[in-house]
């Protein structure tokens, strides 16, 4: 008898066989219990997680020769046809080959027949989204009333594609991406009956890998089968499915918590001069960042992360990061995951993701910064610091965006001179008022790709977004770019114009643009041509307002006063 793959070998025959989707198996469950059939149902989510196995055994649990039940026998003949794929009655269509109109009708015409031996005729249509609107349009009437025999079955791992006139006259099922606890069981469940020796910690590589897919899950493990071995190691994983060891992910985030730029990039280098692919380096990083999150924060880590006993059983500096500082390096890999995905320059957005993440400057709590300012001490005292952080007197920031005092780790003045205060990166960047000045910034410490030859890609970017928008940067142009910052000189500063582009919305918008193109975060400084001298100084900048949430000159309260210079911040009101 020819070889038969895992994932067919052992697909569910019953409902109680199907793993992770017990929302589902038992809202059908009860229904065929209880004879309340559809006439049509929506099976939707992602690859892999058993929604044709689950319209297959609807389909035996209602025409088994015992039946209807929630438990088929899978002895009798209409069992056995539905399960080899051969009975009439369970009309088995792949929409992205059968979606023109014409297939359409063709259902339309046979559904009026009655089944063959069975009590139902099942059609059963996956990847429903891929049929064109013509075909959904000749299919509505037929899935609104359909005859007594007929049950629809449509699934898809795009329901966004799925018109609402189809999804209206369905009842919807979400399947679920399933679990790591639930693959590795199952796997752990195969293995046992296939008689392979499986080492510790191997499957839980194998199930990081399936991304929740049953499917894909059993297909790894069946690539591992196939070497000939009985006895599998996490070592076997890496070598024949070419998985990044995590010995890479660990020697990274060490690194990073030593703010050694030269060690993880070492690191990041061996593994891709090893083939792998930056892409799945940078999602992998970010799992690994995922996990000591989870390992930090959690309170039963071993619940939430699969492969936790490898994280337990480590003592590795990275295992020392503070929750908040996990927090903010995540953020940077996630961005980063993005500009990979469509850059052509790949492992270079990667190798810079790295030594961002190592000049991560600490975090440090506004509590610490009031007892700092207190004492005379700025910068100093605990809080959230990256293991083995100098004790910069600089304020949390992006280390990639900080002035030369911060890099160097020096104390000078750090927090008395305004104009070269850096501001946190650890939430989504913020719009900085165009008209604020906050000095230069070094240029030997740019991260970025492209300077202002970029500005016209910017545009584009934006004009794809907000076509209104960007009609306003029409007549503007790209003066510098520094450090993560782009300044742009708008010709036209009437006041309508102005005040569009100053709209925090409309900045948040560009400076997303911006990044998107730069490939990190970017901080949009806009001057504005003078247009009346009146209105206008030379500089063509605004008077700014005062704002009574602002500290004004002679209040008392000096210590509050100085953490809002500090922090370039304002007095919010509690509701």
């Amino acid at each position: 008898m020819s070889y038969v793959v895992l994932a067919r070998k052992w697909r569910p025959e019953t409902f109680s066989d199907v793993v992770g989707q017990k929302h589902v198996v038992a809202t059908l469950s009860a229904a065929v219990r209880s004879g309340r059939i559809a006439h049509a149902y929506l099976f939707s989510g992602p690859r892999g997680v058993g929604k044709t196995t689950v319209a297959r055994i609807l389909a035996k649990a209602l025409n088994c020769e015992q039946g209807p039940t929630e438990n088929p026998c899978g002895k009798c003949v209409s069992c056995k046809e539905i399960a080899r794929g051969k009975s009439l009655d369970v009309i088995e269509i792949d929409g992205a080959s059968n979606r023109r109109i014409e297939d359409a009708r063709s259902i339309r015409e046979t559904v009026q027949y009655a089944p063959l031996a069975g009590r139902k005729k099942v059609y059963i249509i996956d990847e429903a989204h891929m049929l064109t609107r013509e075909a959904f349009n000749a299919l509505l009437k037929t899935l609104e009333e359909p005859p007594e025999h007929v049950v629809f079955i449509l699934a898809t791992t795009e329901f966004g594609k799925i018109p609402e006139t189809i999804s209206s006259r369905c009842q919807h099922f979400d399947f679920h991406r399933i679990s790591q606890m639930e693959l590795e069981s199952r796997l752990l469940e195969i293995a046992t009956a296939e008689h392979l020796d499986v080492a510790d910690g191997t499957l839980g590589l194998l199930t990081a890998r399936a991304d929740g897919s049953m499917r894909d899950a059993e297909s790894l493990l069946d690539q591992l089968i196939s070497v000939g071995k009985t006895a599998i190691t996490p070592e076997d994983v890496v070598s024949i499915l070419g998985i990044p060891d995590i010995e890479v992910y660990f020697r990274i985030s060490d690194a990073v918590a030593d703010h050694d730029a030269g060690v993880a990039l070492e690191a990041l280098t061996g593994a891709l001069e090893a083939g792998f692919d930056p892409r799945d380096l940078i999602d992998g990083l970010v799992e690994h960042l995922g996990n000591l999150l989870l390992a930090t924060a959690a309170h039963d880590p071993k619940k939430l992360v699969g492969r936790f006993a490898e994280y337990r059983e480590r003592d590795s500096a990275s295992l020392g990061l503070d929750a908040d500082d996990l927090v903010r390096l995540l953020r940077i890999g996630i961005e980063s995951q993005s500009a990979v995905k469509w850059s052509s320059q790949s492992a270079l957005l990667v190798e810079l993701a790295v030594v961002r993440m190592a000049r991560l400057d600490r975090t440090v709590s506004i509590d610490d910064v009031v007892r700092s300012i207190a004492g005379g001490r700025a910068g100093s005292g605990g809080g959230g610091a990256l293991k083995k952080s100098s004790a910069s007197r600089c304020l949390p920031n992006d280390a990639s965006l900080a002035g030369p005092e911060c890099l160097s780790g020096s104390p000078s003045q750090s927090t008395t001179r305004p104009a070269e205060r850096t501001r946190a990166i650890d939430s989504e960047p913020a719009s900085t008022p165009p008209n604020s000045e906050k000095g230069h910034r070094s240029e030997k410490t740019t991260e970025y790709v492209g300077g202002v030859e970029m500005w016209p890609d910017v545009l584009a970017a934006i004009r794809r977004e907000k076509p209104a928008l960007a009609a306003f940067l029409n007549e503007a142009d790209a003066a510098a770019f520094s450090m993560g910052e782009l300044a742009v000189t708008v010709h036209n500063g009437s006041g309508f114009h102005r005040d569009q582009l100053e709209d925090r919305s409309n900045m948040r918008l560009m400076e997303r643009m911006a990044g998107s193109v730069y490939g990190g975060p970017v901080r949009l400084k806009l001057r504005f041509a003078p247009t009346d001298s009146s209105t206008a100084g030379s500089s063509g900048e605004r008077p700014r307002a005062v704002s009574p949430s602002e500290p004004r000159a002679g209040a008392d309260d000096t210590m509050l006063n100085k953490v809002i210079e500090i922090f370039d911040g304002n007095i919010v009101k509690e509701s």
